[in-house]
């Protein structure tokens, strides 16, 4: 006698298994994420973009946009010595001088461009990705990766957190809801890749 294939609730037939007697079923390639979980990851992403507005008001304040602060910001290459870490921070530090009221007004731009993409949710995914990048030429630049590193330190400077934030709400799909990404992924075809999915 044969017996029946069990039945899931909707009263369709399982599929066979082809995993061996014994092993634990393996976990499913995306886990359900809960409209709950995508508002919660929504919210943080509107507090991550007020953040990033505070950082942009203070880079359109006249001592830094006429780059009259860049000498001092850029400038950790005089106390770090390690061969590769003195020449990259040196290259920030000419980049910067060699046109400093430009320079600036870049920063400010492209953090106020980062704080209204999480405020709004567009192009979610291109903001993600692009603050975090942004984020480690902060700290490796400007920051100079909070060397040297000595005793006493507290932390490795604010901006690789930024960096690791920015990963993280990429990864909980955080412009999926609330955000202007419902509306302009479908409406971008091949270039909705750089808004969050659909919840």
């Amino acid at each position: 006698m044969t017996t029946p294939a069990p039945t899931t609730g909707g009263g369709a037939l399982a599929a066979p298994s082809s995993r061996p007697a014994g092993l634990p079923a393996l976990p499913a390639p995306r886990a359900a994420l809960t409209t709950g979980r995508l508002h919660a990851a929504a919210a943080v992403r509107i507090g991550f973009g007020v953040l990033w507005a505070v950082d942009a008001v203070f880079k359109w304040l006249p001592g830094f946009l006429h780059g009259q602060t860049l000498g001092d910001e850029l400038g950790k290459a005089e106390t770090v010595r390690t061969p590769v870490f003195h020449q990259w921070l040196q290259l920030w530090h000419a980049v910067g001088t060699s046109s400093p009221g430009t320079f600036a007004l870049v920063t400010a731009v492209i953090e106020s461009l980062i704080a209204l993409g999480l405020l709004l949710g567009a192009f979610s995914n291109l903001v993600f990705l692009g603050s975090a990048v942004f984020s480690f030429g902060i700290w490796s630049g400007a920051e100079g990766f909070h060397l040297p590193w000595k005793q006493g330190m507290t932390d490795l400077g604010p901006s690789v957190g930024y960096l690791f934030a920015s990963l993280a709400l990429y990864y909980a799909f955080a412009g999926s809801t609330w955000s202007l990404d419902t509306r302009l992924r479908p409406a971008l075809g091949r270039l909705g890749r750089l808004c969050a999915p659909p919840a």
